[in-house]
């Protein structure tokens, strides 16, 4: 499995036609050839309203390559650049079918970089340390991948849902956060364990907040 994560910097006031163009032109056609579109998100905080981001899982590279047809309708007069690369899932997310109780409104989309040989160990300190209390908090993790390319240091790639800022706040782990939310303190205990492991794992790390076309 690989995921194409794919970044257009729209014209302005071209947004909506943009998507249109995707949901009814583009999407089709790349499920035709195995395409299955994670999300589309646009910037919210870090990034302006012009900058989308398309995730596209695809069973393997041949049929990647078949789908790479759908984008060459003509998009010129909507877009002013566009990148493309290729990542692949570390972890047990994203899910095969994302069903739509595990859509939210907003994505924090974070960046880690670490050392190559920790891949493995992040892994776990995320999915067994922090994500069940942030998903019992009614968090959504969408998928954690890294780029195909070997690199030092490795890039790790999540992607987490949220109802909105508010929320994604409500889910931080902090003192505060703990007094005022009704979590088993045996979860926040493993948490602070293995997040302790993780930071010391993080070279460097950032985050920026996204919404989603979907709502």
């Amino acid at each position: 499995m690989i995921t194409e994560e794919r970044r257009s910097v729209l014209e302005t006031e071209s947004k909506s036609s943009y998507v249109e163009l995707c949901r009814n032109t583009i999407w089709p056609s790349l499920r035709a050839s195995g395409g299955r579109v994670i999300c589309m998100l646009t910037g919210m905080i870090g990034r302006p309203s012009t900058h989308l981001l398309q995730m596209t899982s695809y069973a393997d590279l041949e049929s990647w390559q078949t789908a790479q047809g759908a984008w060459s309708i003509n998009r010129e007069s909507l877009l002013r650049q566009e990148s493309v690369r290729l990542l692949r899932p570390i972890a047990s997310r994203p899910k095969d079918t994302v069903p739509p109780e595990d859509r939210r409104s907003v994505y924090g989309y974070r960046k880690f970089f670490i050392s190559p040989t920790d891949v493995s160990e992040f892994v776990t300190c995320s999915e067994e340390g922090i994500w069940p209390r942030i998903e019992n908090m009614g968090a959504c993790v969408l998928g954690m991948w890294t780029p195909m390319a070997s690199v030092s240091p490795s890039e790790i790639v999540l992607l987490t849902g949220y109802d909105g800022p508010a929320h994604w706040e409500q889910t931080r782990f902090t003192q505060e956060q703990r007094s005022n939310s009704n979590i088993d303190d045996q979860l926040w205990d493993r948490e602070k364990a293995l997040r302790e492991r993780r930071v010391e794992l993080t070279r460097d790390t950032w985050v920026e907040l996204m919404r989603s076309t979907d709502f």
